[in-house]
Parts: structure tokens; C-alpha cells; sequence
């Protein structure tokens, strides 16, 4: 196995671990744990990171990566939900109060 990526956010390292999965891509988070422990051992001990078990997706994997966090918004305005009528965050993916998603934006 071979890391591919290193936070220092657990739900950063899940996330990109689920996008990876998403493209066919087996990984796993390991020091998902350890935040309660730093300082007992040394702080980049404890971030968690993200392992891919076959070496040949690394580079794959990597170029994911890379897009995943360079990655903007293009309309950071927040939206309004076409089904129920509610304000939304620009970074919400769907509704908060009817679930529904966003629909494309022109």
C-alpha cells in the first residue's frame, strides 16, 4: 500500500476517500483515531491519511486528488431551493429543509 494524501482534517481524508472510491479506486483512512492523542506522540504521527492498496492507481489517484483541491466554485452566491422555496449556502448540494437537489445553474 502506498499513501496517497495526509490532512490534517478527518472528514477532509474520509471525503477524498470516498471520492476515490467513487472512481473505482480501493483506499482506506488510517489515523482517523489518533486526534486525541497528539501531543503524546508527535502531531504528524496523528494526521490522517489516505492509502491506496494497488500501487498502479497511485498516479491516478493523485491526479484525482489534485483536482479535488484545486477545485472552485464558480457561484459562490447562495441559491434558493426550486421545490420548497428555501435560502441555501452556495456549498450545499441540496436543500436543507425538503432534501432536494440543486439544479443546474446557468
Amino acid at each position: 500500500m502506498r499513501r496517497v494524501y495526509s490532512c490534517d482534517s478527518v472528514p477532509m481524508a474520509w471525503h477524498i476517500r470516498n471520492i476515490l472510491e467513487e472512481h473505482g479506486i480501493y483506499s482506506i483512512v488510517k489515523n482517523d483515531k489518533l486526534y486525541s492523542i497528539s501531543g503524546e506522540i508527535p502531531v504528524s504521527e496523528c494526521l490522517p491519511e489516505v492509502w491506496v492498496r494497488n500501487s498502479l492507481y497511485f498516479e491516478y489517484a493523485k491526479k484525482i486528488i489534485e483536482q479535488v483541491e484545486s477545485e472552485n466554485i464558480e457561484d459562490e452566491d447562495d441559491w434558493c431551493c426550486h421545490n420548497c422555496g428555501e435560502q441555501n449556502y452556495a456549498n450545499f448540494g441540496a436543500c436543507w429543509n425538503c432534501s432536494v437537489a440543486i439544479q443546474a445553474r446557468e
